[in-house]
C-alpha cells in the first residue's frame, strides 16, 4: 500500500480460531447476504500515514453489500475513524475477484489488496483508488521495502458505480484486471508467501495522492458487493 512507511507501528494478532481457518483449501465465494463474521473480521489499528484509526463500528452490511465508512470521530490519537475488513483465511496464489464502489471523498483511499501480517518483509499486492483521482487506479506490489507502484487510467469514474477488480497472482507473475480487461502485468518481485485479503477505506496524509480531506463531506462510504477466490492450478 503506497506511502505506508511506518509498518512497524502496526500490530496484529490472529486468534486460535483464525489460525485453524488459515488451513482451509479450495475456492471461496462471498456475497455478504448473511453478513461477514463467518469468514472475515473487522480490524482495529492504524499506521503512520493514516489520519484515521480503523474501527469495527465502521464495517457494516446493508442490502447485501459491505459498507465501509469514514467519520470525523476522534479515536485514540487520530481525528477520524475508518474501516478495514480482513479474511480469517490466508491464500497462496490464485485469482482474487472483488466487485466494489469507491469513496468519492477527497483525502480518502479505497483499497482492495492482499497482505501478509507479521511478516519480516513488506509483502503485498494492491488496488487503490483515491477520491481526488477517481478515474485512476494505483497498483502496487511489495516483497520488501521497495514500492513498485503504477498508476493506470480508467475509462470510468470508480466512485459512481460497482466495477470488478481482479488480482491474478501466480508463482511467477501478477496480473491486474478491471471489468474483464487486463490493465497491467508483472513478473518482478512477485510475493511467494500466503496473504490475507483486505478491503479498507482510510484517510491519507498525502494531499498529492488524494487531496485534502473535507470534514463537511463526511461521513463517506465505500461498498463491497462480492468477493470470489479461485485457487491457482499448476
Amino acid at each position: 500500500m503506497r506511502f505506508r512507511c511506518a509498518l512497524p507501528l502496526i500490530f496484529f494478532s490472529l486468534s486460535c480460531k483464525t489460525q485453524n481457518e488459515l488451513r482451509q483449501k479450495g475456492s471461496f465465494e462471498e456475497n455478504f447476504l448473511n453478513g461477514y463474521h463467518r469468514n472475515w473480521y473487522a480490524e482495529n489499528h492504524t499506521f503512520e500515514n493514516n489520519l484515521a484509526h480503523f474501527s469495527e463500528n465502521n464495517v457494516n452490511v446493508a442490502n447485501g453489500n459491505i459498507v465501509l465508512s469514514l467519520h470525523q470521530n476522534k479515536l485514540h490519537e487520530k481525528n477520524y475513524t475508518a474501516a478495514e475488513l480482513r479474511t480469517k483465511r490466508m491464500f497462496l496464489y490464485g485469482r482474487f475477484e472483488a466487485k466494489l464502489k469507491a469513496s468519492d471523498a477527497l483525502g480518502c483511499i479505497t483499497a482492495f489488496f492482499l497482505y501478509r501480517p507479521n511478516s519480516a518483509h513488506h509483502t503485498e499486492i494492491d488496488f487503490e483508488i483515491s477520491g481526488k483521482f477517481p478515474k485512476v487506479v494505483t497498483l502496487n506490489h511489495w516483497v520488501d521495502k521497495r514500492s513498485h507502484d503504477k498508476e493506470i487510467s480508467l475509462n470510468f469514474d470508480a466512485t459512481k458505480d460497482f466495477h470488478t477488480y481482479v488480482i491474478d497472482w501466480k508463482p511467477n507473475s501478477i496480473v491486474w484486471e478491471v471489468d474483464g480487461k487486463v490493465i497491467h502485468r508483472t513478473a518482478t518481485a512477485v510475493p511467494d508467501k500466503p496473504m490475507q485479503v483486505i478491503f479498507n477505506l482510510w484517510a491519507t496524509k498525502s494531499e498529492k495522492w488524494a487531496g485534502s480531506i473535507k470534514n463537511a463531506k463526511l461521513p463517506t462510504f465505500a461498498y463491497v458487493n462480492s468477493f470470489k477466490y479461485t485457487p491457482y492450478k499448476r
